[in-house]
């Protein structure tokens, strides 16, 4: 049933949405009833309830996916005094529940480290993109594209750094061709104290197949990841575009947050900086300047990619879940 806002968004805020969420929630618990599937599977907190209860009341098995920090998202709409009791609390609220799945698939590490919940079946399984990928990388010498940010550039604070870091690198006497994928430049420059002479900086492309995005972004050396802190801590960082950048060898350059520079530095597939003009700036030309170190990145990445970032490695891992579960249900 489709639903105009998910339980984590503005639902509690109409009850129309109340209503619709409610409705949901009592066909999915009589379906699974009827049908009693071996797994069923949620991805949302009240979902994750139903799940377990209609689980448990035929014997089969539930699976939760976990794809934001909900306590943190949760207490940021309390008063500032409280935010901070009132995320440990929804954290031991939320440990508890997500300790009754039977697995619990994570978005990334760092989502999984938030929890704090251990054991075979809380996995970190990120969005990986397909192993063929890696076909679509180009030679050092084919690319006509200095700089890619894959998707949008969402909050001010990255568009703010990212604009004046590139203005700095005109400055310096080292101008980076950039592209945006996946934005047009109004929704850019939204919030913005100036768009004056973006144009001179940056290149968009509105959204387009994602298949013709990967063709233009194995266009570029550097591929860019930028949030600021405090979207990293509430929302899903979007790892996949990581691994398609790995995937294509494009040195990487990300901001300092969770999730972007455990892989960055992990892999040694590029560097990480904060969310500041000057910072950002020294890190994209020191890589784009250096080709030995950018070759090396490239390798690094890919071999990563090749080796297990790629869902057809990840898969067996995950279907192996699915099928112990199954296994373990028609035994009970």
């Amino acid at each position: 049933m489709p639903i105009r806002a998910s339980a984590n968004e503005d639902t509690l805020a109409n009850p129309r949405l109340i209503l619709e969420r409610a409705s949901a929630l009592a066909h999915l618990l009589w379906w699974c009833l009827r049908l009693r599937p071996d797994i069923v599977q949620a991805c949302d907190p009240d979902s994750w309830v139903v799940a377990w209860l209609a689980a448990r009341l035929y014997g089969g098995r539930a699976v939760f996916d976990v794809h934001e920090m909900f306590p943190a998202h949760l207490a940021g709409r309390l008063p500032a005094r409280w935010r901070g009791a009132g995320e440990a609390a929804l954290l031991r609220l939320f440990g508890w529940l997500l300790r009754r799945g039977d697995a619990v698939f994570h978005v990334s590490e760092a989502r999984k480290r938030y929890y704090g919940i251990s054991g075979d079946r809380h996995v970190a399984v990120p969005s990986y993109p397909s192993l063929a990928l890696a076909e679509r990388a180009r030679g050092v010498d084919d690319r006509t594209l200095d700089v890619v940010h894959l998707g949008k550039v969402v909050e001010p604070a990255s568009r703010r750094a990212l604009v004046q870091a590139l203005r700095h690198c005109r400055s310096a006497g080292t101008p980076l061709s950039t592209l945006v994928i996946g934005q047009t430049r109004d929704d850019f420059s939204s919030g913005l104290d100036s768009a004056t002479a973006l144009d001179e900086l940056i290149r968009f492309v509105p959204p387009l197949p994602h298949d013709q995005a990967l063709e233009l972004a194995a266009t570029a050396r550097l591929g860019l990841a930028l949030y600021d802190r405090d979207t990293a801590a509430r929302n899903v960082v979007a790892s996949r575009k990581l691994f398609e950048y790995m995937a294509l060898g494009l040195g990487i350059v990300g901001s300092r947050v969770p999730g972007v520079s455990e892989i960055i530095e992990g892999y040694g597939v590029g560097a990480v900086a904060p969310l500041e003009a000057r910072a950002l700036a020294d890190a994209m030309l020191d890589l784009a300047q250096d080709t030995t170190r950018l070759g090396h990145c490239a390798a690094a990445g890919q071999a990563a990619f090749r080796r297990e970032l790629n869902w057809e490695a990840q898969s067996t891992r995950l279907m192996a879940i699915y099928a112990s579960l199954v296994r373990e249900r028609r035994a009970s």
